[in-house]
């Protein structure tokens, strides 16, 4: 082999390293979840009614689900044992900035949220948050955690749309038992069979809030550094029976937190 070509190879190599360490370095060495009963896997497993945090879509441990914190684990064994799972049943949007708090504290380097849904699930249409208060309420929180934390990067996934249930289990006697028994939803789901206009109204109205909450993440998202949003992909994602829990017709069965862990990493851009 010549010098010439020897040289060439060289270069090449070289010229490689940088870009296979900066890769490396991008992935974090710890991982924390924010949000709600979504993100704690709320019925996904064997406790029916609380959380299964070993199925959740972002920090579970089940291999069913594999989950972005397994997915990171894999390609970075540092992450292990740096996992926490700080969101909370019944959280809204004005409980972020605790959580991040805690994120913070823990001097987490990459941060889930998936938040907003019980801001549209209110008991009422009137009781769902402001769009102007979320939007208040999220920049707050990610201008808090950007002040403590700074390093640190974020992973804004959209809020999903109550109302694609309708379709699946509005003849479902079950279903409908249980969403009017523990008044599941009630903005979206009360009178789930009726066709009456002010109902399929009422529901439109509580969809678009949702659009709207889901602009103010993705807007807020790109004028934060360090954070990247879904597009509305959970929003826009179709469900099946089988992605629903058959507890309470409403949070994700093991096999719906598997797809929200797929469309969560396709949204990380660590593929």
């Amino acid at each position: 082999m010549s010098r010439f070509f020897l040289i060439i190879i060289v270069f090449v190599i070289l010229a490689q390293l940088p870009v296979a360490v900066q890769a490396q370095t991008q992935l974090p060495n710890s991982l924390a979840a924010t949000g709600d009963s979504l993100s704690q896997g709320f019925g996904a497993g064997p406790r029916y009614f609380g959380d299964n945090t070993a199925y959740a879509w972002a920090t579970g441990g089940h291999p069913s689900v594999n989950s972005v914190a397994l997915r990171l684990a894999t390609r970075n064994p540092a992450l292990a044992g740096n996992v926490y799972n700080l969101a909370r049943v019944g959280a809204r949007m004005a409980d972020l900035p605790t959580q991040l708090s805690i994120a913070s504290a823990l001097e987490v380097e990459y941060v889930t949220v998936m938040m907003g849904g019980n801001d549209a699930c209110a008991s009422s249409e009137a009781a769902m948050t402001p769009v102007e208060t979320f939007r208040t309420q999220f920049a707050t929180a990610l201008a808090q955690l950007g002040e403590q934390s700074p390093a640190t990067s974020i992973l804004v996934m959209s809020i999903p749309d109550p109302t694609r249930l309708l379709p699946l289990f509005r003849n479902d006697r079950r279903a409908l038992l249980v969403w009017e028994t523990f008044a599941i939803c009630p903005s979206a789901l009360a009178e789930p069979r009726s066709e009456a206009a002010e109902d399929v109204a009422r529901r439109e109205r509580v969809r678009q809030r949702i659009a709207e909450y889901n602009t103010v993440l993705g807007e807020v998202c790109a004028s934060t550094p360090r954070c990247r949003y879904d597009n509305g992909a959970v929003f826009a994602s179709e469900l099946t029976a089988a992605d629903v829990s058959p507890v309470d017709y409403f949070h994700l069965s093991a096999r719906g937190q598997a797809r929200l862990a797929e469309t969560a990493w396709l949204a990380s851009g660590f593929e």
